[in-house]
């Protein structure tokens, strides 16, 4: 059974929690932004509010919509969030020696897993995935609210630093505030147009391993750059979209939904517009499955 991904967007934590959740201002978090120690991390849909500590940046990886953390120091490790609805231990321990898929890319399995208080706790896990270093160990943990859901915490580090992350996990769980998960909307009043500047939208090709297909950088004074292969967004129109481009982009929309307009550079090609939606917070593009992160290409 595949869980919901915690919807954090961009997100969380590290070991330093001397700072308090008063000291920041609560508000969700946003897609696409970069979150920085300090930082107060809060997700309606899951009812979960934490901060991100000292040493730990958090955003979006390309291939997923789970929060991803990263420590800003020498330190190898990473620490991936995730969600749920609400689950008895016993039975999710017992999930996890069989093996589950926590995400459409990110796959736990345990092997000895145990129950401490209220967390579940498993120092010997198989984490298989997108973005997961082979050569790299593993650690899960769980603990659920009294609001009907569960955070997941896997942690994998290299066996030097597994133990710095492993505490750094724990931490951030038992930190972590639960209370009331909301409904509400997050596309209220929601700007597509900061949203998509300075973003690379992409996606993937699951059969061939994951293979990058279409890339488009939108930049935030209005242009783009994009590589087109002829699966993608782009694969139901004219067949000469394809290769590297490059032009003007504009995005239109209020609320889950937005038309984004793309003019090209090129005389002989006309203008492109591909409906943009929001989907249980993932992003789709006509459609199809695509990922959004920071560009790296716009200046």
């Amino acid at each position: 059974m595949k869980t919901s991904a915690f919807l954090f967007f961009t997100m969380l934590m590290g070991i330093n929690f001397s700072f308090t959740l008063a000291q920041s201002q609560k508000s969700r978090l946003q897609p696409g932004k970069m979150y920085h120690q300090g930082d107060t991390l809060y997700s309606p849909v899951f009812g979960f509010t934490t901060l991100v500590p000292e040493g730990w940046i958090g955003n979006l990886p390309r291939e997923s919509e789970v929060f991803l953390l990263m420590n800003t120091s020498n330190t190898s490790g990473e620490i991936f969030v995730f969600g749920r609805e609400s689950i008895n231990l016993e039975s999710l321990s017992k999930t996890w020696i069989s093996g589950v898929d926590i995400t459409d890319n990110v796959r736990l399995t345990a092997t000895n897993p145990i129950i401490e208080g209220d967390l579940l706790i498993s120092n010997e896990v198989i984490a298989e995935g997108n973005y997961i270093h082979k050569e790299y160990k593993a650690f899960a943990a769980t603990r659920c609210g009294d609001k009907g859901k569960c955070i997941t915490v896997l942690a994998i580090a290299d066996e030097g630093h597994l133990d710095f992350v492993t505490k750094t996990s724990i931490e951030l769980l038992k930190k972590g505030i639960f209370e009331e998960p909301s409904n509400a909307s997050p596309y209220d009043n929601f700007n597509w147009k900061k949203f998509l500047s300075n973003k690379l939208l992409i996606t993937y090709d699951e059969i061939r391993g994951g293979a990058k297909r279409t890339q488009i950088n939108l930049c935030e004074d209005g242009t783009f750059k994009a590589n087109v292969r002829k699966q993608g967004i782009l694969k139901q129109t004219n067949p000469q979209y394809k290769g590297n481009m490059s032009g003007t982009w504009t995005a239109e929309g209020i609320g889950p939904q937005a038309l984004l307009s793309l003019n090209f550079s090129r005389k002989n090609l006309t203008s492109l517009s591909v409906k943009l939606s929001f989907q249980d917070e993932q992003l789709y593009a006509d459609g199809e499955r695509f990922y959004a992160s920071e560009s790296t290409s716009c200046q």
